[in-house]
């Protein structure tokens, strides 16, 4: 099931240009039901309508209250294109309810919601009717419900990685073979320290630059 909740200040629907209800404060509700919806669909829809806080209090604090905590109006409204695909551009609708079952879900839908609610707060416009529904959106506030919402993921995504990206590290003088494919040159080799350099132990490092098939490297000389 999927519903279009709209938080309107009124609402109203017309059959064949006649008004055949209207709302106050409160929500309009649009109803699609799907062709594999069962009584539990209805009843989680149902309580997200009539729990959801879309309403600010008094003191001017938005998402605050319900439309049951302000004693606010809801107007129903079956709309099957609420399931709709399309081949093409042309839309399909075999995803919804078809006539008939569709016709009795959605009254066992009515009557529940109006169980859970004051059942002269609830109104409905006509099922399977062309029908002008008109509405003053306050906000504007538009929700889409669906019963058939999948459970998000837990875990970060580095607690669930199996394969993760090694570092690149790469020492200067394998970088330089892979890049040019030459070996790099081999620092001589020196039996004495020279004193005027600074000394880290018995090694004193002193580095020259070279350049190799254009390629420039620091040696590393005892």
């Amino acid at each position: 099931m999927r519903a279009v909740v709209q938080r309107v200040v009124n609402a109203s629907v017309a059959v064949d240009g006649q008004t055949i209800s209207s709302i106050g404060r409160g929500l309009l509700v649009l109803v699609g039901i799907d062709r594999y919806d069962e009584p539990t669909d209805a009843a989680q829809i149902i309580k997200k309508i009539l729990s959801a806080r879309l309403f600010d209090d008094d003191q001017g604090g938005i998402w605050k209250k319900s439309v049951k905590d302000i004693n606010g109006e809801v107007l129903c409204v079956s709309q099957f294109t609420l399931l709709a695909g399309f081949k093409g551009s042309k839309p399909d609708f075999h995803e919804s309810m078809s006539t008939i079952p569709g016709k009795a879900y959605y009254t066992s839908f009515l009557e529940e919601i109006r169980k859970a609610y004051d059942p002269t707060k609830i109104k409905d416009g006509q099922f399977g009717a062309m029908m002008q529904v008109s509405l003053c959106n306050d906000g504007p506030v538009t929700i889409l419900l669906s019963s058939k919402d999948k459970p998000k993921p837990t875990g970060s995504p580095s607690s669930t990685s199996t394969n993760p990206t090694p570092s690149r590290t790469t020492t200067p003088g394998l970088e330089l073979q892979m890049r040019t494919g030459k070996q790099p040159r081999k620092p001589p080799a020196s039996s004495s320290q020279d004193e005027g350099n600074g000394s880290i132990g018995s090694t004193t490092v002193t580095a020259v630059s070279s350049t190799i098939d254009g390629m420039t490297k620091l040696d590393i000389e005892k």
